[in-house]
């Protein structure tokens, strides 16, 4: 019976670390541009939405997963001019944006709960059907999930080996020398929102699309802010917020094995259990500063020209 259960445990990872993945990585990108997002959540909750009402309405998993990514933009996009063009207070925009998210989502899905869609499938099991059977399990997931991973290393090497990834840490580093150096700021700043909110929806669609085939009010159920936490735990690098979004998404992936194999373990206690992982974390780097010196230095620092430093 454990055998089974680890089995099945491990088959799951990846398809629950998946939305944290996106989301986090899509949050660095933002803040090694030096852009404090808190509006994660409530991005992935209107692209979660929006796919499965255009699911319902007939559309293709492709279309729905457009659909859902071109509401998120949307709603980043606010953020964006409210965080990068008009200077408003990074935290305030981001409350802002979460709360518009949240909002809209809820109004948008109104009557439509529980309702299931198709959704998107794992790849068919005989790909992997010569290698042993728990290693298959694990491997045996979806496009999008495998795309995620993809992300991460893509967005790794971008930001830390090309050009346009040394312009975008010189921006969230010190915005001042990168702009006498002729990088343009506002235009690189937008750029990291606008991408970061993409994933961000993406993780978002991934919810319902591929995690739970439906649209639930409150579905995303705080991922946006662990993975808000999970930057500072990959110590914004996107390669490391794949080991990262594993943990998490192994202990979110233990929740349903546990509650199906009949133990007895307080239920409550297994639900929350994500979240006191979270805490413990970051009572942790509290304590020990770990990963402090990753951090941008100009990160939710707002920059104007004419107030160089």
């Amino acid at each position: 019976m454990i055998a089974t259960l680890l089995a099945a445990w491990a088959a799951t990872i990846p398809a629950f670390a998946a939305p944290f993945l996106l989301a986090t990585v899509g949050l660095i990108i933002n803040e090694r541009a030096g852009v404090m997002n808190l509006g994660a959540e409530g991005i992935m909750a209107i692209a979660a939405v929006v796919s499965v009402l255009i699911s319902l309405d007939g559309g293709g998993v492709g279309v729905a997963l457009l659909g859902g990514v071109a509401a998120g933009l949307v709603l980043t996009a606010v953020f964006a001019v409210l965080a990068v063009l008009l200077r408003v207070d990074q935290v305030l925009a981001g409350l802002v944006t979460f709360a518009l998210g949240i909002g809209i989502s809820g109004y948008v899905g109104d009557g439509y709960d529980n309702q299931t869609i198709p959704g998107l499938s794992a790849l068919p099991t005989s790909l992997f059907g010569w290698m042993p059977k728990t290693l298959a399990g694990v491997l045996d997931q979806d496009v999008l999930t495998y795309v995620a991973f993809g992300i991460a290393v893509l967005v790794w090497y971008i930001i830390e080996h090309t050009d346009l990834g040394l312009r975008l840490r010189a921006v969230g580093e010190d915005a001042p020398a990168a702009d006498a150096a002729g990088v343009n700021v506002a235009l690189y700043r937008l750029g990291a929102v606008l991408a970061g909110g993409v994933l961000c929806a993406v993780a978002g669609a991934h919810l319902s699309l591929v995690g739970s085939h439906l649209w639930v009010d409150g579905m995303v159920a705080g991922r946006g802010w662990i993975a808000v936490a999970m930057v500072t735990l990959a110590r914004w690098n996107a390669l490391r917020a794949i080991a990262a979004a594993l943990l998490f998404g192994a202990i979110q992936a233990l929740v349903p094995q546990l509650l199906s194999s009949g133990l007895n373990v307080p239920v409550y206690f297994i639900e929350m259990s994500p979240y006191l992982a979270t805490l413990a974390y970051l009572l942790l780097a509290g304590m020990f500063a770990n990963g402090a010196d990753a951090q941008p230095v100009d990160l939710g620092r707002p920059y104007l020209r004419e107030e160089r430093r």
